[in-house]
């Protein structure tokens, strides 16, 4: 009789951290040092599309270096619709663009958010998302995307 109680029990346990993790989306991250408190979803699109370089925190601007996730990342096209609607083709035919009219180069990329994580949390003047469920005390949440 008692397995027969745990077993609805554990399977709503698992449905519960399933969908937490599902719901947990996508984190824009910076140092824990950084001055960023907070971007809006306009202000980090404008970063990952190189139209500026620097964001206000508080009375200063500061510069900001820009990490991406990898070209074929299902994470990177998820990054881009949450943040501005934008699929996958056309932020690289956004960025082939620039790139032939060498204006502005792409950020770098780096494998996983792991990689994100890690170099974020070496870097205060850097930005990167991640899946936020790989969020560590290294890095700090300045913005939350739902897939």
């Amino acid at each position: 009789m008692r397995a027969r109680l745990l077993r609805p029990l554990a399977a709503a346990l698992l449905w519960l951290a399933c969908a937490s993790a599902q719901a947990a989306g996508i984190a824009v991250v910076v140092h824990p040092e950084s001055p960023l408190r907070a971007l809006s979803a306009r202000e980090v699109s404008d970063l990952y599309l190189g139209r500026v370089r620097s964001v206000a925190a508080g009375d200063r601007r500061i510069a900001v270096t820009v990490i991406e996730q990898p070209a074929d990342s299902p994470l990177r096209a998820a990054f881009f619709r949450a943040l501005n609607g934008m699929g996958i083709s056309q932020v690289n035919a956004y960025w082939a663009r620039l790139r032939f009219s060498g204006e502005v180069l792409p950020p770098p990329a780096l494998p996983d958010s792991r990689a994100v994580v890690d170099a974020v949390g070496r870097d205060p003047s850097a930005i990167g998302y991640i899946d936020a469920t790989a969020a560590t005390p290294a890095v700090r949440t300045i913005l939350l995307l739902a897939e």
